[in-house]
């Protein structure tokens, strides 16, 4: 086996074409399969999709701070202003 990494991730499973109607494996299946994904940009964006997918819980947690931020400054800045009208004579 030439890429031990391929075989693992499933590209080069036995799957069907079908065109011939036969059950390509190997590099022919990895071939099949990288065109129904997109060509030869599919491993990359599955890899991207993949870090994404994972990183999605930390990008959550920093947009629930960033909210909470926004809500705690939105009423210190309703607090100065009713300070700065009560300081005017």
């Amino acid at each position: 086996m030439k890429n031990r990494d391929d075989y693992d991730a499933g590209w080069t499973q036995p799957t069907f074409n079908p065109k011939t109607g036969k059950r390509p494996a190997g590099g022919a299946a990895r071939n099949m399969l990288l065109a129904r994904q997109g060509g030869a940009q599919a491993v990359r964006n599955a890899g991207a999709i993949d870090a994404y997918n994972q990183m999605a819980p930390l990008f959550e947690q920093y947009q629930n701070q960033l909210d909470a931020s926004q809500k705690i400054s939105g009423q210190l800045l309703q607090e100065l202003q009713k300070l700065q009208v009560q300081k005017k004579p």
